[in-house]
């Protein structure tokens, strides 16, 4: 009577896929509404980056919602790995692909961290490198949220998941990325004088990391 219903065990990709846009957007919320000082600069590198150059001491953010953005962005690169593999029907279990996401997002992570922390210390790049560690963070929580709304949409349509599952997931990263660089551009014209100074910061500390994960990721494909 039941041999053509499918099981689907809780570590089914699908439903994995759909537990976490559940997880993102808790998050969310949590941050909305939890630490309102991370939540307004948000939305200021989308709407009015200025006032990002502009904030003052009293603006800055709780550590705790620093925290949650910092997860959010390791989350978003754990749920497009997953998607892209499962659209692509790649024979690999969902925690291996889970742990593969979280290890690529955290050295990212590390890796902007770590690249803040040196360009701090030398003056013709420390408030360049201030700024553009706070948009690189919010930019990360808009693309989590889109990717966790993509994630709920293709858990719930599995068929529109595996026609162009992995080109939305993909093109979703690359917009947001590139919309982080024109952002990292726009900085770079207020905080660095020469023209050349500006090419070379965005193409040592923006271009190369992202051309290093996609060679990453072409690899493992």
């Amino acid at each position: 009577m039941y041999e053509s219903v499918e099981i689907n065990h809780l570590d089914t990709p699908l439903i994995v896929l759909f537990s976490l846009s559940l997880v993102i957007g808790i998050l969310l919320m949590w941050l909305r509404h939890g630490f309102p000082r991370e939540w307004r600069l948000a939305g200021w590198v989308l709407s009015d980056v200025r006032r990002i150059w502009q904030r003052s001491a009293e603006e800055a953010p709780r550590s705790g919602g620093v925290i949650i953005a910092h997860l959010l962005g390791i989350i978003a690169v754990s749920t497009i790995s997953l998607g892209c593999v499962t659209a692509l029907e790649i024979n690999l279990p969902a925690y291996k692909t889970l742990a593969m996401g979280s290890a690529l997002g955290t050295v990212t992570l590390s890796y902007r961290l770590l690249t803040q922390w040196v360009l701090v210390r030398f003056h013709r790049t420390k408030l360049i490198s201030k700024d553009q560690i706070v948009m690189d963070r919010h930019l990360r929580i808009w693309m989590t949220a889109t990717v966790g709304a993509l994630a709920l949409v293709f858990s719930l349509l599995p068929q529109w998941l595996s026609i162009l599952g992995s080109e939305v997931f993909i093109l979703t990263w690359g917009g947001w990325t590139l919309f982080r660089f024109w952002r990292i551009f726009q900085t770079s014209k207020r905080r660095l004088s020469h023209f050349w100074w500006r090419i070379v910061y965005l193409c040592a500390f923006e271009i190369l990391p992202v051309l290093i994960i996609i060679q990453f990721i072409m690899t493992i494909l």
